[in-house]
């Protein structure tokens, strides 16, 4: 089974390159057009993350410290650095339960030499919450760093909601512009980061619309945002939301990713069982066979 050289659009950022190699390995021709950018706003953010920073060393009652991706570790850290204070934290987050929503967040914290106790099986936000409800999280203290924008503060609303003091550093927002900073920290955490281009997108609708494309996947929220407020800005939006959901095979990672896909009018038609990005891939194979099976050729009204 593969992708018998259909045309795969990749909208992903700072894993493009690495998800374009797995669809490679499937038999697929990738097209690589990233919808998101990090803007990190160092400037206006660093008085947030250094009263973090402080907050960690200084509170002896925080119990949880969640990290929900590995740019904030990055950032986080950083600003220690400049205050001098790297081992004072380090030393305090190894004394509190940490929680890294994946494995790529669990290597970054692993790189300064902070401990991961929890990765949850459901690396979702909602999943997070599921985890640390299990723990009774009733009167206990809880830190999140995270990106902001407008998924921010589901976490941290379940948590509250169940009876936990939550406080949050949001470290960078998803962006369309991949500032240099951004493009700094992507860079030094080893990705080999493809930035984001209006022009390139506005493009990818308008090959999606002319059924150029055959499946095109997303692996964050913010993915998704950003093509749907581009398609808005350039009054293509009811068209794009057309042709993906009669033309196109899209594949979301997650239940988050499928969720703001639901947001924007889609379907997500495939959604692997594991939340990662080769689960997705093989998942989309899977899908394309049964079709196959179904049709009796290669191309159906989800295929070009």
């Amino acid at each position: 089974m593969s992708l018998v050289s259909l045309k795969i659009a990749v909208t992903a950022s700072r894993r493009a390159s690495e998800l374009a190699q797995i669809i490679t390995n499937f038999g697929g021709i990738p097209h690589i057009v990233p919808t998101i950018g990090i803007e990190t706003t160092l400037k206006k953010a660093s008085n947030e993350i250094e009263a973090f920073v402080n907050k960690i060393i200084e509170d002896q009652k925080m119990e949880y410290v969640v990290f929900m991706t590995g740019p904030s570790v990055y950032l986080i850290m950083s600003v220690a650095t400049n205050l001098g204070l790297k081992s004072k934290l380090i030393e305090a987050l190894n004394k509190a339960i940490i929680i890294s929503r994946n494995h790529k967040t669990k290597q970054a914290l692993a790189v300064h030499g902070v401990k991961t106790d929890v990765i949850p099986k459901e690396n979702t936000s909602q999943g997070i919450a599921r985890a640390l409800k299990d723990e009774s999280v009733m009167d206990k203290h809880i830190a999140i760093v995270q990106h902001g924008g407008e998924y921010s503060s589901i976490l941290k609303n379940e948590l509250a909601a169940s009876g936990a003091t939550v406080s949050v550093c949001s470290t960078y927002i998803y962006s369309l512009e991949l500032e240099a900073n951004g493009a700094r920290i992507l860079d030094t955490m080893g990705f080999n980061y493809k930035p984001p281009n209006e022009d390139m997108v506005v493009k990818l609708i308008e090959e999606i619309n002319k059924g150029l494309i055959d499946a095109i996947t997303f692996t964050s929220p913010p993915a998704v945002s950003g093509l749907f407020k581009i398609a808005e800005k350039h009054h293509v939006k009811e068209q794009l939301k057309t042709f993906l959901n009669e033309n196109t095979i899209v594949a979301a990672v997650g239940p988050s990713t499928e969720k703001a896909l639901s947001e924007n009018g889609i379907k997500a038609d495939v959604i692997p069982k594991i939340y990662k990005m080769g689960s997705m891939i093989k998942a989309l194979v899977d899908y394309i066979a049964v079709q196959n099976l179904q049709e009796g050729k290669l191309h159906n009204s989800r295929l070009r």
